[in-house]
């Protein structure tokens, strides 16, 4: 896998340190992982929406999509 490196606030980082000292995450390389991971969901979810609006997709719409692709 490749690596990176990244600098960080002193908070961000004691949060980490925090975080893996709590055994939430067993090291920081998993805890920034899982925030990278959520990060770009979220950046992901926020585009499709932006999308959705721009084509003139409503949510509806989309879901008969959906319901018409599963029979």
């Amino acid at each position: 896998m490749p690596k990176i490196v990244a600098q960080v606030s002193e908070d961000i980082y004691k949060n980490i340190t925090e975080e893996v000292r709590l055994g939430i995450f067993s090291d920081t390389a998993e805890a920034v992982n899982t925030a990278l991971r959520k990060v770009y969901a979220q950046k992901s979810r926020v585009y499709l929406r932006w999308l959705m609006k721009k084509e003139g997709i409503t949510e509806e719409g989309m879901l008969m999509e959906l319901a018409g692709l599963r029979k």
